[in-house]
């Protein structure tokens, strides 16, 4: 006969050191940083004064956390909805072979292997309203630095978010289009179905467990947002591109208010449980493919 209780303990050993690492480095951190939230700290010193809830009263109070909230839900909506249009359109057209597709797709792709602080170092570059080789283009359309402008600093940003990442969105639906029955494809052509048809009746619902995982990713990158931001603007002009994590840098690092910038990270992660939530019940409500 089976000794559970010895099989019960065996498991529980097993398990152990995956249980000790969740907490320590998941769990504490969490409880550690709502903690924190509730005191005046700088960060450095060792006397903390409890001020309960005063930091999140000044944190909604704040109109920089506004904008951050604003350019959070922008970021997330525009990037989000443009790469997958953008990835399942290419994905679609590479689906059919044709001389060059996979050296396109490479190139496409490329930019998505590139980290988001060489990406930024580079527009950057080619933005400069002194040398920047983009400048030429951007007075013929009566742009000037645009990254100095408040109305469209944050735009740029997205751009530049958008071109490097749509070849990633493009590559998950790329694989999920390959993957469908070849006979769907010859069913749809007999019953001279269009391409825009197709995609958009027949393909776009059987890949939307891509597109919700895309969405997750998408939603999440947007909130942690910060190697774009702060190679290219800074949160500047203005406080104009702020974002959570920038600005949750700056209250922690730069105006050594540690507790506040614990607040910031509270609500960051309420925002991303939240989001994690509502999207997994989307998935797991349907018979995704």
């Amino acid at each position: 006969m089976v000794n559970f209780k010895r099989t019960t303990r065996t498991g529980l050993l097993y398990v152990m050191p995956l249980v000790l690492f969740v907490a320590v480095f998941m769990v504490y951190p969490v409880f550690y940083n709502i903690l924190t939230s509730l005191f005046d700290w700088n960060g450095i010193s060792k006397s903390k004064d409890f001020i309960g809830l005063r930091n999140y009263s000044d944190l909604f109070g704040d109109p920089v956390f506004w904008i951050t909230v604003k350019n959070f839900f922008l970021f997330a909506f525009f990037t989000v909805f443009t790469q997958a249009v953008l990835g399942i359109v290419l994905a679609f057209m590479f689906s059919r072979k044709f001389y060059g597709s996979d050296f396109a797709k490479s190139v496409i792709f490329m930019p998505a292997m590139l980290s988001s602080i060489i990406m930024g170092t580079i527009f950057f570059r080619l933005l400069d309203p002194n040398v920047g080789f983009l400048r030429i283009p951007l007075k013929a359309l009566g742009i000037s630095a645009p990254l100095s402008n408040p109305d469209l600093a944050f735009w740029v940003i997205i751009l530049v978010n958008i071109w490097q990442w749509t070849g990633y969105s493009m590559s998950l639906y790329f694989g999920s289009i390959v993957s469908l029955p070849t006979e769907l494809f010859e069913a749809a052509k007999v019953d001279g179905v269009g391409n825009v048809k197709l995609l958009t009746k027949i393909i776009v619902p059987l890949v939307r467990g891509t597109t919700y995982n895309l969405t997750i990713i998408g939603i999440i990158g947007a909130l942690k947002q910060y190697d774009l931001v702060a190679s290219l603007t800074g949160g500047g002009p203005a406080n104009s591109t702020q974002t959570f994590t920038t600005y949750l840098y700056d209250a922690a690092f730069t105006n050594y208010k540690q507790g506040y910038a614990s607040a910031i990270a509270f609500i960051m992660f309420l925002i991303a449980l939240a989001v994690t939530v509502i999207q997994l019940r989307m998935y797991n409500s349907k018979d995704v493919g």
